[in-house]
């Protein structure tokens, strides 16, 4: 057997990008949905290595919860335990294709301060044959979701009107790749990255993290999200959902919205939809109709489905049925902008 680092650079290619920390000998993420996508050829087993020891949790539950397929198979999920090592991801499959992302996180831990945040997923390589060699299936551009718990897919794990999880269960109610971001994304040829966080609003929130303009720039309150001023890849769609947990001062949207067209490409879809609840719905409107009106910025959009129904747990977070019926309701008005 022999082992492959985490920071070895097929690995860092295969990873959902402007989501992970990188470090010497390892890749770190805090947020729910964050993924890599990797072929390992001439090997049957494959064996995710994790650092848990470096991170605490108020309640065993609190710990995220893994998920993954192998070979577009049925999707497997664990959750982390304090201490553990190693998980399990193929054994006898041969040349095995991992899909791999954070299915639940819980919103309560910081998740910005410190080099590696509190209760990110640390991953420090794999174990496998020794012939094994590692590829990347080619990468499609770059879906970037901001948003707040609903995006993230907090509660899509539970079933209608199941009530609000205990604090101890967030982990437990979070299935990232049920939110109607992902499926937008998956949808329009993308692969997403993503920025949602429990709690989050404009002007910050969700786990102490800052107002939207400066996550934007930073993964961490010690690390960069750019690269030579940029992000890097720069996504080709941005989407941003936020004003669930807050009517937001214009100045915060406008910030973020200046700051996202620094940062990306003049062609690169901004769209901001006005959330879903209807919340701080006329507050939205009036500082992106600001910006637009100021920035003349022709691929910034706004976006109002109106009243949208769909199943919730608790009267305000989807479940995996509530977020189909955001994503079915957003595609008309998607298309018009990215057909």
């Amino acid at each position: 057997m022999k082992t492959i680092r985490a920071d070895d650079p097929q690995v860092l290619a295969g990873l959902s990008p402007l989501n992970w920390i990188k470090s010497a000998g390892a890749v770190h993420s805090p947020v729910c949905g964050a993924s890599f996508k990797i072929a390992f050829l001439d090997t049957k087993q494959v064996i995710l290595h994790i650092d848990a020891g470096s991170h605490s949790y108020p309640s065993p539950t609190r710990f995220p919860i893994l998920a993954w397929t192998v070979n577009n198979g049925t999707a497997r999920t664990h959750q982390i335990a304090a201490g553990e090592t190693s998980i399990t991801l193929s054994e006898s499959v041969p040349n095995p294709v991992i899909d791999f992302h954070i299915r639940g996180m819980s919103p309560f831990e910081d998740r910005f301060h410190g080099d590696v945040p509190a209760n990110a997923v640390s991953l420090t390589g794999f174990t496998v044959d020794p012939k094994c060699r590692l590829t990347v299936p080619s990468a499609a551009p770059v879906w970037l979701n901001l948003g707040d718990s609903i995006l993230s897919g907090d509660a899509a794990a539970y079933d209608s009107k199941q009530g609000r999880p205990p604090d101890d269960q967030w982990a437990a109610s979070d299935d990232a790749r049920a939110s109607y971001g992902y499926l937008l994304a998956k949808h329009y040829g993308f692969r997403e990255s993503r920025l949602a966080f429990g709690g989050y609003a404009w002007s910050g929130g969700g786990g102490n993290n800052p107002q939207a303009a400066d996550l934007i720039d930073q993964i961490t309150s010690t690390t960069s999200r750019l690269t030579d001023g940029k992000l890097a890849p720069c996504p080709k769609v941005v989407l941003i959902n936020l004003g669930e947990n807050g009517a937001p001062k214009s100045e915060h949207v406008t910030a973020a919205l200046t700051r996202l067209r620094e940062r990306c490409l003049p062609d690169t879809r901004i769209i901001v939809m006005v959330p879903v609840s209807g919340r701080a719905r006329s507050e939205v409107t009036a500082a992106v109709e600001a910006y637009l009106n100021t920035s003349k910025d022709p691929h910034a959009h706004l976006i109002d489905l109106g009243t949208v129904r769909f199943k919730t747990a608790d009267g305000q977070h989807p479940t995996a049925d509530g977020h189909q019926a955001i994503y079915e309701a957003a595609l008309p008005s998607l298309d018009k902008i990215l057909k």
